[in-house]
């Protein structure tokens, strides 16, 4: 390869990778996953972020106080927990696997209530 086409290949490897990088987003930022100040928090958290398949999404609280359960949009809703499916039982990550809308909630008595649920939408890869 001659040093102006490895140069080049070089150049455009830089432009990319940093497409090709996943994010990952703290649920909530510092407040973290909690009771929420007011209903409408984790909505406008979600607003403010760009959600792409590959990223993760951090849930940060304490175990035992909290839970996640990822659930479809009908249980969200009313905040139905029953039968729903705990997948972080202490503070840890999800990872965004697929396209579309996601819906997640704490199965914790009185948490759903109080809002302490997230949806989000994600989008295709940015890569």
């Amino acid at each position: 390869m001659t040093p102006f086409n490895f140069n080049m290949l070089m150049f455009m490897a830089m432009l990319v990778a940093p497409m090709a990088l996943a994010t990952q987003h703290v649920v909530g930022d510092n407040d973290g996953w909690s009771n929420p100040r007011y209903p409408e928090f984790y909505a406008e958290w979600a607003s403010l972020h760009t959600f792409n398949v590959g990223d993760t999404l951090f849930f940060n609280f304490t175990k035992e106080a909290h839970d996640v359960a990822e659930v479809p949009q009908e249980a969200y809703d009313q905040c139905h927990t029953e039968g729903a499916k705990v997948i972080i039982k202490s503070a840890g990550a999800v990872k965004l696997t697929s396209c579309g809308a996601h819906h997640y909630i704490s199965t914790r008595k009185g948490d759903c209530e109080t809002h302490q649920k997230v949806a989000l939408y994600v989008q295709p890869s940015s890569v």
